[in-house]
């Protein structure tokens, strides 16, 4: 048994374009972290092999998206996301985005960039992921001219 869990300078990180994220459970069949996106903040496209993820929204609204969909989740509401689901999370809104992220397994070295087709696993049904990174590459060209 673990806790009380608590974010806290010790299992901070900063990841992607000025987003902060706490490990809170962090074990190699289960990760929960807590993870902050500013207005504007979001990850590069990907999807992993094996990691099941659910995202809860604790504050603000998160923007997910998906191949051929765009999902809106609000506070109090979960979105789940199985392996080989190319996906990518971002903060279209005017306040700071806090979501709680469950792993299982964890994500070390289970992560691969959509455009890596040649790691897509073959038993996994995707749909076409290119426009996933063509739109992260324009959002980051969009706050380079904003900086």
């Amino acid at each position: 048994m673990t806790g009380p869990l608590r974010a806290s300078a010790a299992n901070h990180y900063p990841w992607g374009n000025g987003c902060d994220g706490w490990r809170l459970v962090d074990r190699p069949e289960l990760s929960l972290r807590e993870e902050r996106l500013p207005p504007g903040g979001a990850e590069a496209p990907h999807y992993h092999r094996i990691s099941r993820q659910i995202f809860y929204v604790l504050a603000g609204e998160m923007t997910l998206k998906v191949p051929g969909r765009t999902l809106l989740a609000k506070v109090g509401e979960a979105v789940e996301i199985p392996p080989g689901l190319g996906h990518l999370v971002q903060n279209n809104g005017p306040e700071d985005l806090h979501i709680l992220l469950v792993s299982a397994p964890d994500t070390a070295g289970d992560r691969y960039p959509v455009e890596d087709h040649a790691a897509a696993p073959t038993d996994v049904a995707h749909q076409p992921m290119d426009w996933l990174q063509v739109e992260y590459r324009q959002t980051m060209k969009a706050e380079e001219r904003l900086s």
